[in-house]
């Protein structure tokens, strides 16, 4: 029977001998460091649309206790939820490489088609490996894993279509409103590359108070 250990600061448990645990346990983890990201993204760039995630949370922690399905036996204690299903890390994972996807295909202006395909690549490899290593340490069943990527996927899938439907031919609109002003909530858009235009902007503002 393998002892697993926890890894660091890490909330996960693996085999100190097993390299490839190690690397899954780090994977297991991408769902808090995107989050993070996401976090400081969306208190830089004010873009209303990246607050889907938290819709995707709430969704899953509804699933699990309208499902009640226990984790497997012998699941790591560390804390977490009881209820399994659907697996929290792998229905974020799906959400994350659905919604993603789409934004590189549709909104995504400044950039080649290889390095488009290169990030979907990418983002699809974390995914699996996030989604293998939740069964590979314990946490979940194939079944769990299975049902959170399908969900995380429709979900972002269908939280993609209802902002281009609905969100973003509004935002002209709502960036009208007093509250969205307050807030600098704006849409992106139509710049094609937004580190150049601020820097153009800085640089402008800079020139002027020189001359």
């Amino acid at each position: 029977m393998i002892t697993r250990e926890p890894m660091g600061m890490f909330l996960v448990l693996v085999d100190p001998d097993s390299k490839v645990e190690k690397l899954l346990g780090i994977a297991s983890m991408a769902p808090y460091f995107i989050m993070c990201s996401l976090t400081t993204l969306i208190v830089r760039s004010r873009e209303l649309w990246l607050g889907g995630h938290l819709l995707n949370e709430v969704l899953n922690f509804t699933l699990k206790r309208i499902l009640k399905e226990e984790r497997p036996e012998g699941a790591p204690a560390v804390g977490f939820d009881t209820h399994g299903m659907p697996s929290a890390h792998s229905q974020f994972m799906g959400f994350y490489f659905c919604f993603s996807s789409c934004i590189l295909a549709y909104r995504v202006r400044n950039c080649s088609a290889i390095w488009k395909v290169g990030a979907v690549a990418f983002n699809l490899g974390l995914a699996l490996a996030v989604g293998y290593g939740r069964i590979r340490l314990g946490f979940h069943t194939p079944a769990q894993v299975g049902v959170g990527l399908a969900v995380g996927c429709v979900a972002g899938l269908a939280y993609y279509a209802m902002c281009s439907r609905f969100l973003f031919p509004s935002f002209p609109a709502i960036s009208r409103w007093r509250l969205a002003k307050l807030a600098l909530l704006r849409d992106c858009l139509d710049v094609d590359n937004v580190l150049q235009f601020e820097y153009d902007a800085y640089e402008l503002l800079r020139r002027a108070k020189e001359e």
